[in-house]
Order: structure tokens, then C-alpha cells, then sequence
């Protein structure tokens, strides 16, 4: 692993190297609950694995759980994980295709079948999944997501982008991983370039709140090093006026909030330079498809050919590009840092620019993702030198953690929507009188219940879907058939199948019928209408 950051003569990459050894030391630390604060292009996730790996040995810790905030980007990391570590090590488990057994599954299984429940129990060496998967699974009440807990006990647990948790729910989250650490025995790290005061959030909490550790010493320095992009805002744009300055450069990749938006500037872009040096990633596209895609943009920023991405913001967090250019509208000052992170990566320009912007779309936002660019906006009219100093930073995290109450007697916390917290506190668990079932109801990180779809994208993923026909066993042909799901709206995902576009080929289990008429080599999957295309405000 060592070489994966000792090998180059970047100056930026010997500061990773030395981030590595400094965090690798760290693992004979003893256990508890940890922050990795390291800014983006610093090489957070291996430098974090490397801390686990001794960690785990030095307090002969069961396993690794690594917990990643987008399916999007799960199948990279994973890929990264195995190459260091085997493939036979590493399990990854994600929400996009599900096919769990039943409720009463574990009587009468063969070995094959309890070596694949084994799997589901996460019960391998090192673990990759998401947020949803992991913070759903510990707030659930049914047995077949819960049946994997026990194994999360005296693990290294480490929460990648951690302030992505999501808003609504964060103190639940916070509190669940103290209690893992409290009572468990696991290590946790939660590991960001933007982190909140969790420290704050705990003392309101818990009445007596175990210590927060940082992993590494001389941040403000570290961040001075990884100093390689300036931000500058252009305020409010229309969309011709952006695709005119995206088509003006040779090399930019420009991050829009939700799918539509990102479609519809593809179109206009290319609309005015052609389609060869243009290029578009979305949850529209299945993850092999978005990989390829991946790929042949990777080669053309190497070779320095033009090369023009509109993306949502799935290309933020642990997809590594370098582009000398990059616009973002506007959105949380952690996500604006993350797409700040993928302009002059690897410090090859003396300085890389970040565009910030807003549309007519930025304004219908709702929720907590109307709040984050709120207090965002203010945040960088309030430091216009440097919007993503650490001291910008913690201002941020202030303003949208601890000045969230709505007044009055109907005031709220905003971190912990549904009061969760204050459902279990007020319960007697000594009577067992949690409820579960309606925490479990409320506690959903995603609101949408999207659909997934698998794409016949290439002759794999058609292969599998034959042998998905007959087989007697499915778990493993599910999981080769991962990297070629989208998620639809159910809406979207009812029209499809009502006119027979979307078909179930085993029970629950659908896949898109006619791919060469509904998904695009460049967008994936068309909308089915005009009134869909309207109704795509997913963020991803």
C-alpha cells in the first residue's frame, strides 16, 4: 500500500506519504472514537485503511467496517480494497440490489446457503457498505436487517465523509456510533475534510460523552499544504450563459444538484461543441456504465485532450479526477469542498479555480438541502478570501447544527427530525418499551423509495440475467448484477411497467426490456416522459 502514495515526485503526493506513516503509527492508539480531519486529494481513504489494519491487529479486532455515503462510488473503493487486500477479503454490500432471505431462513440451509447468510451477517474480514445500509440496519426492527449487528462488536468502524451523514438525522447517527464505542468495543474514525463540531453535538447529548481523539497533529498546516484551488462565486447564471463558459474551456467539469439538471446542460453543452469532448455521470446511468465513462475521461485529461463533464454530485466523494477548472452550483460548504477537491488534484497548476454558481433551479431546493446552501451562501459572502478555511468551515457547522430551532413551543432539532432521541430517552428500557417499529419507520435516510432496474448494458449483465431465469440459488448472481442497477422514481418506474418496458424477471427482480430504445450511451436511462423529465429532482 506504501507505494500506492510513495512513488511519485509531486511534492503534494510526498505530503500523503507522510500523512500515511503519521496515521499508520496511530493504530497502537488505544480504542475509541476518533476524527480523521485531512483535506480533499490528501489520500483520507487508504491512509485510513492503513490506520485500521494496525488497529485491528494491535487490539485483535474482528474486522473492518468502511461506510461510504453514495452507492455511487462503493464499487471504486471496494475495487481499491481488493487490490490491496485480496479480493477473498473484502465484502461488498450495498442497497442497490437486495435479495434478502426470508424471515425464518436460517432452518434447514445447506452450507452453500450459510456461507451466502454469512455474507448478508457481514461476516468477512473487511466490509464496504453505505449510509443507508449501516445507519438503517442499527435503527431497524426487523430481523432480517438487524441480524448482522452482532458483528459491528469490537470492529474498526470508519464513517468516510462522515458529515454526510445525513442532516435530519445526524445526532441519531453520532449517538448510535458513541454507543459502538461505549459499550461494544469498537473503534470508530470518522473521517472528513469538513468536520462539524461532533465534540458539541455530544455534550448535548450524553450526559457523560466518551472523548473525541484527532487522528493527526498540525491540521491548519496540513490544509495549508493541500492549499491548491481558489473559490469564487458568480452568483446567479442562466443556463445558456453556463453552457457558453463550459464550452469555452478546454478541460471542466461542472456539478449540478440533481439529474434533470445535469441532462439538460449535457444537452446544451453539446449542443454547442459536439458530443466527442462532452461527457455526462449520473444514478441515471447504471455504475459500469459510469465506470467506463470513468475511464475514457481519465485518459483524456492525461493526454490533455478537451474534455467537458456535467455530473451531479456523485462525482464529489472518492472519485478521483483532476480537472484544472471546475464549476459547482451551489449547494453545503462540505459538498462545495468536495467538488473543490476534484480541481488541481494532484497540484500540477500553480492554482486551480472553483466556480460556484446558482440557476433558476438552485432556488427550488427544499429541505435540508435548501438550509446547507443557505447557510453556505452566507458563509462565503462572510469569508470571500477563503471560503473553505477551517475557520469558514467550523462557522458553517455553528450556524447549521446549533442555531436550528424554529422558535417557539413547536421548536425542532433539526439534526434529529422525528425526535428520536427523545422517544428513546423517554421510554423505560428496563420494561422494554422502545418503540422499535416506529423508529424503524421513521429512521429512512433516503425519503424516495426508488425502484431498482437492472440495464442489459453488456453481455455480462445479459448473461446473468439468463442464468437469473433457472437458477436455484440467486444471492450470487444478484450481487454480479450490482453494477448494473439504476434506481427510478416509483412513479417513473409504474409507467415503464405498465407498458410493459419494465419486466420482472424473478420475483422482485426487474430489469429494463428494450435498452437500445430507453437508455442512452451518454445519459442512461431515458425518462420515460416529459412530465417525468420535469419530475427528476433526485440528487445524485
Amino acid at each position: 500500500m506504501s507505494q500506492r502514495f510513495s512513488t511519485s515526485d509531486l511534492t503534494i503526493d510526498a505530503a500523503r506519504n507522510e500523512l500515511r506513516l503519521e496515521c499508520l503509527a496511530r493504530g497502537d492508539n488505544e480504542q475509541g472514537l476518533y476524527t480523521l480531519t485531512l483535506p480533499t486529494g490528501s489520500g483520507k481513504t487508504l491512509t485510513s485503511l492503513g490506520f485500521a489494519l494496525k488497529h485491528a491487529v494491535r487490539h485483535q479486532l474482528r474486522r473492518i467496517v468502511y461506510v461510504i455515503p453514495y452507492t455511487s462510488i462503493i464499487e471504486q473503493n471496494a475495487a481499491v480494497f481488493r487490490e490491496v487486500l485480496g479480493t477473498e477479503h473484502v465484502l461488498e454490500h450495498q442497497s442497490n440490489v437486495q435479495h434478502e432471505l426470508p424471515e425464518d431462513s436460517d432452518l434447514g440451509l445447506d452450507l452453500k446457503e450459510k456461507l451466502l447468510l454469512a455474507e448478508e451477517n457481514w461476516d468477512y474480514p473487511v466490509v464496504v457498505t453505505t449510509n443507508v445500509q449501516f445507519f438503517e440496519s442499527l435503527f431497524a426492527n426487523r430481523r432480517s436487517r438487524t441480524r448482522k449487528l452482532h458483528n459491528l462488536a469490537r470492529s474498526v468502524i470508519i464513517v468516510d465523509e462522515a458529515q454526510l451523514m445525513n442532516g435530519d438525522f445526524f445526532k441519531p447517527c453520532l449517538l448510535a456510533l458513541e454507543e459502538l464505542v461505549r459499550n461494544y468495543g469498537a473503534t470508530v474514525v470518522l473521517s472528513t475534510a469538513t468536520q462539524p463540531d461532533l465534540a458539541g453535538l455530544l455534550q448535548g447529548a450524553v450526559q457523560h460523552p466518551i472523548p473525541i481523539r484527532e487522528m493527526v497533529d498540525r491540521i491548519p498546516e496540513r490544509f495549508e499544504q493541500f492549499k491548491r484551488v481558489r473559490l469564487k462565486m458568480l452568483g446567479k447564471i442562466e443556463d445558456e450563459r453556463l453552457a457558453e463558459r463550459l464550452s469555452g474551456n478546454g478541460q471542466a467539469l461542472c456539478i449540478v444538484n440533481t439529474r434533470r439538471a445535469a441532462r439538460e446542460l449535457y444537452e446544451k453543452v453539446t449542443a454547442l461543441i459536439g458530443q466527442d469532448s462532452v461527457f455526462h455521470l449520473s444514478a441515471r446511468m447504471c455504475p459500469k456504465h459510469r465506470l467506463d465513462k470513468l475511464n475514457l475521461i481519465r485518459e483524456r485529461l492525461d493526454k490533455k485532450l478537451p474534455c467537458v463533464l456535467i455530473s451531479t454530485q456523485l462525482v464529489e466523494c472518492g472519485m478521483d479526477v483532476d480537472f484544472p477548472t471546475v464549476y459547482r452550483e451551489l449547494a453545503g460548504l462540505d459538498s462545495i469542498a468536495q467538488a473543490a477537491g476534484r480541481c488541481n488534484r494532484n497540484g500540477r497548476l500553480g492554482e486551480g479555480l472553483t466556480y460556484v454558481f446558482e440557476t433558476e433551479a438552485t432556488a427550488r431546493l427544499k429541505g435540508w438541502f435548501s438550509l446547507t446552501a443557505g447557510v453556505a451562501r452566507s458563509i462565503m459572502e462572510r469569508y470571500p478570501d477563503d471560503p473553505l478555511s477551517l475557520e469558514a468551515v467550523r462557522d458553517y457547522f455553528q450556524h447549521l447544527y446549533f442555531y436550528q430551532t424554529l422558535g417557539g413551543e413547536s421548536s425542532q432539532d433539526l439534526t434529529d427530525k422525528y425526535g428520536i432521541l427523545k422517544q428513546l430517552n423517554e421510554r423505560k428500557i428496563s420494561d422494554c418499551e422502545i418503540p422499535f417499529r416506529t423508529i424503524a419507520e421513521q429512521f429512512r435516510l433516503i425519503d424516495t423509495d426508488a425502484k431498482p432496474v437492472v440495464v442489459p448494458y453488456d453481455r455480462e449483465a445479459e448473461q446473468q440475467l439468463e442464468a437469473l431465469l433457472n437458477a436455484p440459488k440467486i444471492n450470487g448472481i444478484m450481487r454480479k448484477l450490482q453494477p448494473y442497477v439504476v434506481q427510478l422514481y416509483p412513479q417513473e418506474f409504474e409507467a415503464f411497467r405498465r407498458v410493459g418496458e419494465i419486466v420482472e424477471v424473478r420475483a422482485d427482480v426487474f430489469k429494463l426490456k428494450n435498452p437500445k430504445h430507453w437508455y442512452d450511451d451518454q445519459v442512461g436511462v431515458k425518462p420515460f416522459s416529459e412530465e417525468h423529465h420535469a419530475a427528476e429532482i433526485l440528487i445524485g
